[in-house]
């Protein structure tokens, strides 16, 4: 019985390979075997350079380096020696027409098994390999079943339940924990449906959103701001083309357009909308401490997440406006404490790192107390100095959190704010139902 998974590779191969070809997890190197490779004893230097210049002769020296295939035998089923040629068979039969591939049988467990290591670039045209969702189960599976089966080995009929979910099970699942990528353009998706009259419409639409679309190619696929194309067969039921055909097909003729995007309900009250935005920003062109960048910051998640920011919002603001509570408290600690630079902030982490480790260490003398040989009265009042030692702390580390994530997305909230004064500033001012259309990002 042999269970198989594959992996990318996308750093360290020269690592990779050495680890796999391990002299003390392969008998010294015996069970180690090349297919359109050639493997000195013990070196592992030469697959490794071979690998890179077959890359270097096709100019793909980056992205996945290489494929890296576990095959594992059940205890005692298969001996080394079978269990390499098992292995070795089963790279040529799977990429041995097209690919270089270390083979190599470790034995320093009590589950004989085989890595299988590919590398990503074919040496015959330089194309790179494709692993599509089904290629595990109709090809990888299948191949090494029946080659188990021809040696007289058991296979697994039916998969036990897996401990970790699959992406499409991440991304797909209901309800969403916290907003990704995929559920916001489900969101998107269903809006341009509702509003659409038909599927070129509904492109249409979600340009309008800010989304780029890609119909002329195999498969359609959309791509929201700052992300790479999703293929919308890739998605899950109900939002891929057919399905969104269909449903738009199947709208009653006497169906309403649903409203994509806006608090406002005609032209005027966009106007306001708009002109109230633009003017805040405007106005707080020259303001850029900290504090006032986390509280500009909060006034922009707050209009997208009341709908009154002037254009569809991208993918990633929406996520953000998600963490709303958190750049809320955040901007109140900075108020509170006066932060304005990152020396402020460093200062002030400092300070709270010197309050958490006395009230820490005071804890720890009480609780060493609490184990000596003293009475129960005794041990009570400890237990609640103890106690109120912990709701002092934890406060404390809820600001020192604070104070980290603002030290690691502060330059990207700046560079939000700063982008949002500067558009605001170059807008002109609006004839009064003119619709205003903001400036794309760079």
């Amino acid at each position: 019985m042999a269970q198989t998974k594959i992996w990318p590779v996308s750093d360290h191969l020269a690592r990779c390979i050495r680890y796999v070809m391990n002299p003390a997890k392969t008998l010294d190197g015996k069970l180690v075997s090349g297919v359109n490779l050639f493997i000195p004893p013990r070196d592992w230097q030469a697959p490794t350079n071979q690998m890179f210049k077959t890359k270097e002769r096709f100019n793909k020296p980056g992205g996945r380096l290489a494929y890296h295939m576990d095959q594992s035998f059940a205890e005692g089923e298969a001996t080394p020696e079978l269990a390499h040629k098992i292995g070795v068979e089963l790279a040529r039969e799977l990429f041995g027409d097209k690919y270089e591939v270390v083979v190599a049988t470790h034995v320093d467990t009590n589950c004989v098994h085989n890595h299988i290591l590919l590398n990503s670039v074919s040496f015959v045209d330089g194309k790179k390999f494709h692993q599509p969702n089904s290629f595990y189960e109709n090809h990888i599976r299948k191949m090494s079943d029946a080659i188990c089966q021809k040696y007289g080995l058991s296979i697994i009929k039916e998969a036990g339940p897996s401990r970790c979910e699959s992406y499409p099970a991440q991304h797909h699942r209901e309800p969403h924990p916290s907003p990704t990528v995929h559920s916001i353009m489900y969101e998107d998706i269903d809006r341009a449906v509702d509003a659409a009259r038909d599927m070129d419409d509904f492109y249409h639409i979600l340009t309008e959103m800010g989304y780029r679309v890609k119909r002329d190619a195999a498969h359609p696929a959309i791509s929201p701001e700052g992300h790479g194309f999703f293929r919308l067969y890739k998605f899950k039921k109900g939002y891929t083309e057919e399905d969104i055909r269909r449903r738009i097909e199947g709208k009653s003729k006497n169906h309403m357009p649903y409203k994509i995007y806006g608090a406002w309900n005609n032209q005027k009250e966009f106007h306001f909308y708009q002109v109230r935005f633009t003017r805040y920003f405007a106005r707080r062109l020259t303001m850029r401490s900290l504090r006032a960048t986390y509280i500009h910051y909060r006034y922009l998640l707050r209009s997208v997440q009341r709908q009154t920011y002037p254009r569809y919002p991208s993918v990633g603001l929406r996520k953000e406006a998600a963490k709303l509570d958190r750049y809320s408290a955040q901007a109140r600690l900075l108020v509170r404490e006066k932060i304005d630079t990152k020396e402020d902030l460093q200062s002030f982490q400092k300070s709270l790192d010197e309050k958490i480790h006395t009230l820490n260490k005071k804890k720890w003398y009480l609780k060493r107390k609490v184990k000596t040989n003293i009475t129960d009265e005794e041990r009570q009042v400890l237990t609640e100095e103890i106690d109120e030692l912990e709701k002092q702390v934890r406060p404390l580390y809820r600001e020192r959190f604070l104070c980290a994530d603002i030290a690691k997305r502060s330059g990207v909230v700046d560079a939000e704010t700063r982008w949002e004064k500067v558009a605001a500033a170059q807008q002109p001012t609006q004839e009064r139902g003119h619709t205003w259309t903001q400036p794309q990002k760079q």
